[in-house]
C-alpha cells in the first residue's frame, strides 16, 4: 500500500497548485474578474466530470489501472508547462478544460485499486490512509505554491508541480503492479466500446447497484455538498488574500487539509466500528457551519480555527462516502463506481463555481458563503431519508 500512497500523495500535492494559485494569478495578472475565475475552476471540474466515469469504466472493461493514472500524471506534467506561457483568461479556461480531462482517470483507478488490495474489514481503513495522503499532499501543495509564489513567482510553482508529476509517473511506472483482478480483459474496439455502452444504457429489466442502499441519492447528495465546497473553494484564496498575505493563504489551507492528512484513517477506522451514515451527516452538516464561519471572520485567529473544523468536516465526507461507496459497488464495478462519486463532486464543483462566481460579483465573497451553506443542509436531508447504513454491526 505504501508506493500508491506515495504516488497519490505526489499527484494531489500538484493538482491542489492550480486551485490555489491560479484564481490568484488569473485575477492579478491576467486581469480576470472574479466570475472568470470561478469559471476556470469551474472548468476543470466540468470535463473531469464527465471523463472520470468513462476513464473508470474503461479501466474496469479492459482490466488495467497502470495506463490510466500514467497518462495523468504525465499529462498533468505537460499542463503546468502549459500554463506558465498563457497569457489571456481565455486560454487559461480551455487549458484547464484539457486538464480536467487528463487528470479524471487518476481517482478512480487509484481508489479502485486500494479497494481491490483491501480486505473487506479493512476498506474504510485503507480508504482513509490513501485519503490522508490527499489531504497531505493538498497541504504540502497549498502551502508550497503559497511560499514559491511569493518569494519567487508563478511560473516556478507551474514548474514544481511539473517536476512532482513526473517523479509520481515514474515511481508508479518503476514499484507498482497491476491490480489481479477476475476481470476478463477486453482489447477487442468494438467490444470495448459495446461493453462501455452497456454500463451506462444497461437493459430493460437489468438490475444496477446504483440503487442498493441509496446508493444513487448518496451521489445526489455529494453534488449539493461538493456544489457547496468547491464553489467557495475557489474563491477562497481570493477572498483570504483580503485578511492575510500570500503566504499565509497557502499555510491557511495546508492547516486545513495537513490535519485533515492525519484524521483520515482515524476517521475510517470510526466508520468501519461506527457506521457510514452518521460520520457523513457530520460532514454535510459541518460543511454548513464551516461556510457561516468563513462569511463572519475578520482576524486570522478566526481562519485557522475554521480551517481546523473544516479538517474534520472533510475527512468526515470524503472517507466514510468513499467507504460506502465501496462496501456497495461490486467488484467487478469498483472504478466505474468510484467514477460516479468522482463525477458526482466534479458535477457539483461544476455547478457551484458558476453560483459562487455569480454571487461573489453581485452580492460579494462574504454573502457568497452563506448561499451556499444552503446547499449541504439539502444533500444531508437527502441521506437522512434516503440511505441507507452498510455496516451491519453499526
Amino acid at each position: 500500500m505504501l508506493p500508491i500512497n506515495v504516488v497519490n500523495w505526489l499527484f494531489n500535492t500538484v493538482t491542489i497548485i492550480p486551485f490555489v494559485i491560479i484564481p490568484l494569478y488569473a485575477t492579478t495578472v491576467l486581469g480576470a474578474s472574479l466570475f472568470q475565475a470561478s469559471i476556470i475552476a469551474g472548468t476543470f471540474f466540468g470535463v473531469n466530470a464527465v471523463t472520470a466515469v468513462i476513464m473508470g469504466s474503461l479501466s474496469d472493461i479492459i482490466g488495467k489501472r497502470k495506463p490510466f493514472i500514467i497518462f495523468s500524471l504525465f499529462g498533468s506534467a505537460v499542463i503546468f508547462i502549459l500554463i506558465s506561457f498563457i497569457a489571456l483568461p481565455v486560454t487559461l479556461i480551455l487549458v484547464m478544460g484539457l486538464f480536467g480531462f487528463i487528470a479524471a482517470g487518476f481517482n478512480p483507478c487509484v481508489m479502485g485499486m486500494v479497494s481491490e488490495y483491501s480486505k473487506p474489514q479493512e476498506k474504510g481503513k485503507n480508504l482513509g490512509y490513501l485519503n490522508s495522503g490527499t489531504s497531505l499532499g493538498w497541504a504540502v501543495g497549498s502551502f508550497s505554491s503559497g511560499t514559491i509564489t511569493e518569494h519567487f513567482s508563478f511560473a516556478m510553482t507551474f514548474y514544481f508541480g511539473c517536476l512532482l508529476a513526473v517523479l509520481a509517473a515514474v515511481l508508479m511506472i518503476i514499484f507498482l503492479r497491476e491490480t489481479k483482478t477476475d476481470i476478463v480483459k477486453e482489447r477487442n474496439f468494438r467490444k470495448i466500446i459495446i461493453a462501455l455502452r452497456n454500463r451506462f444504457i444497461p437493459k430493460s429489466g437489468e438490475s444496477t447497484y446504483l440503487k442498493e442502499k441509496g446508493l444513487s441519492w448518496f451521489y445526489i447528495s455529494l453534488f449539493f455538498r461538493y456544489s457547496a465546497y468547491w464553489g467557495s473553494f475557489a474563491l477562497l484564496s481570493i477572498f483570504f488574500a483580503t485578511i492575510v498575505s500570500t503566504t499565509w493563504v497557502g499555510i491557511l489551507i495546508a492547516i486545513n487539509l495537513g490535519i485533515s492528512a492525519l484524521i483520515m484513517s482515524p476517521v475510517g477506522k470510526l466508520s468501519d466500528m461506527k457506521g457510514r451514515k452518521i460520520i457523513i451527516l457530520f460532514g454535510l452538516f459541518g460543511t454548513s457551519f464551516v461556510l457561516i464561519l468563513y462569511a463572519t471572520s475578520y482576524s486570522l485567529i478566526l481562519l485557522i480555527i475554521t480551517q481546523i473544523l473544516n479538517a474534520f468536516v472533510f475527512a468526515s465526507i470524503y472517507t466514510g462516502g468513499s467507504a460506502f461507496v465501496s462496501d456497495v459497488a461490486p467488484s467487478d464495478k469498483h472504478n466505474e463506481a468510484m467514477g460516479f462519486l468522482n463525477s458526482a463532486i466534479t458535477f457539483g464543483a461544476v455547478t457551484g463555481t458558476l453560483i459562487a462566481g455569480i454571487m461573489a460579483e453581485i452580492f460579494g465573497l462574504r454573502t457568497m458563503f452563506l448561499i451556499l451553506a444552503i446547499l449541504p443542509i439539502i444533500g444531508a436531508a437527502i441521506v437522512l431519508s434516503k440511505v441507507s447504513e452498510t455496516i451491519s454491526s453499526a
